[in-house]
């Protein structure tokens, strides 16, 4: 395996396409992903038009700096797919016609009972030298070429022929050739609690923090998450730095952290009511049932959910609900009175243990001085003990309803997570 001084990879992206935004580059967040799994850190992501010298300035650039550069895009057999003809430009290799890639795309095309023409046969002339693995799902083969202590690699840029070729081929090779360090991840996820505030509980304990571990903090909607990396020469020691870390990082945060890795917040809600043998129901106005949309995207959520009634008039909420006419008058829909009945209503009305209940004004208009656009009143609980909460959000309707689920769920899982 040989050494080199540079230890990182550059991603180019190739296509208008990409820059007009016309198709969401894709490939290299799988890329990022995959190779920071694997051991190598992309320090950066490129995307460049379909311009030849364009293309050989960023090729330039990234051979000063790069053990690995991979190029997606660019290989198709129209006269806007220049990668090919470029990497030959830029290395000064004839383009030559490679017999052995012709029958594959041959082959590739009989299996489809569809005729070869001669934009296939154009895609057969490659660089010269160049080592090249067949693509299975498509007519254009990766490309491999090393020069000067780095490594160039083009793939298609269809999203799957690409992923193919990287998982059958290239992590193969240049596994044997690449020098590079274990490299481990683990992502914790937070909800209801801002990026700054979490920042400043593990700002002591981030300031200490052991060569070769590092954060990174990524928010979203209503939740933050945080990733834990973990550098070292070998797996044992980094992942007993990653455990150690991630330990000391729950004590912190407690029960701001509701999962990790691949975990969902429904997915965590429904395991707890599979824990506890119990039945959810939701009584929603303003979020419209994405509540239960959210609930059931869960493989078997028929084990823990019975059902949601859409009270989104005030007639559904008395006659199904069980809401007092009353309760309306005197304290409105949007009302956190009116949220506490709406799950004592639901509970009896499905007969579950537990329900969620939101009303709310979730915008662009309603709103008034004393019940503004984006007032929203959450319950979580039972027939006998409730939970109940305001959150003043936005006047973005979309993100009012997704967030107010988000936040009406957390609420559920903290009530499940009690003694």
């Amino acid at each position: 395996m040989e050494q080199n001084n540079k230890k990182s990879a550059i991603l180019i992206s190739v296509g208008d396409e990409l820059l007009i935004g016309q198709t969401i580059n894709s490939n290299a967040a799988w890329l990022g992903e995959k190779l920071l799994a694997f051991g190598i850190e992309v320090v950066e992501m490129i995307t460049v038009g379909d311009n030849k010298s364009h293309m050989l300035r960023v090729l330039h650039e990234s051979h000063q700096r790069a053990e690995l550069v991979i190029v997606t895009g660019g290989l198709g057999p129209t006269r806007d797919d220049l990668t090919a003809l470029v990497l030959g430009e830029y290395f000064q290799k004839n383009m030559v016609f490679n017999e052995e890639v012709f029958s594959w795309i041959k082959a590739f095309k009989m299996a489809q009972k569809k005729p070869v023409n001669e934009l296939h046969r154009k895609q057969a002339y490659l660089p010269e030298d160049f080592i090249y693995f067949r693509n299975l799902a498509g007519t254009a083969p990766a490309m491999v070429y090393r020069d000067n202590g780095t490594i160039f690699v083009s793939l298609p840029g269809v999203p799957y022929e690409m992923k193919s070729l990287m998982n059958e081929y290239v992590f193969p090779w240049i596994n044997k050739k690449i020098s590079r360090k274990i490299f481990l991840t683990k992502t914790l996820h937070t909800a209801a609690v801002p990026e700054s505030e979490i920042a400043s509980i593990l700002s002591d304990f981030e300031d200490n923090l052991a060569d070769g571990l590092s954060l990174a903090y990524l928010p979203s909607l209503a939740r933050v998450k945080i990733r834990i990396n973990s550098r070292a020469v070998t797996e044992e020691e980094a992942k007993a730095a990653l455990t150690k870390a991630e330990s000391k990082i729950r004590e912190l945060l407690g029960d701001m952290i509701y999962g990790e890795n691949e975990d969902s917040l429904e997915g965590v809600v429904g395991r707890l009511l599979m824990e506890k043998k119990q039945f959810l129901g939701t009584a929603e106005s303003c979020t419209g049932g994405y509540i239960a949309q959210m609930i059931t995207s869960v493989p078997g959520a028929s084990q823990y959910f019975n059902g949601s009634v859409v009270a989104y008039s005030n007639e559904v909420k008395m006659d199904l609900l069980g809401v007092k006419k009353t309760t309306l008058i005197n304290h409105g829909a949007v009302s956190e009175e009116t949220v506490v009945e709406m799950v004592k209503g639901i509970c009896r009305r499905l007969k579950v243990e537990n329900a969620i209940a939101v009303s709310g004004i979730a915008g662009p208009q309603g709103g008034s001085p004393e019940k503004p656009i984006g007032m929203v009143c959450l319950a979580v609980g039972n027939v006998e003990n409730q939970v109940v909460d305001t959150v003043y959000l936005n006047h973005n309707r979309k993100l009012n309803i997704e967030k107010s689920a988000f936040l009406a769920l957390n609420m559920l899982r903290l009530f499940l997570q009690r003694p």
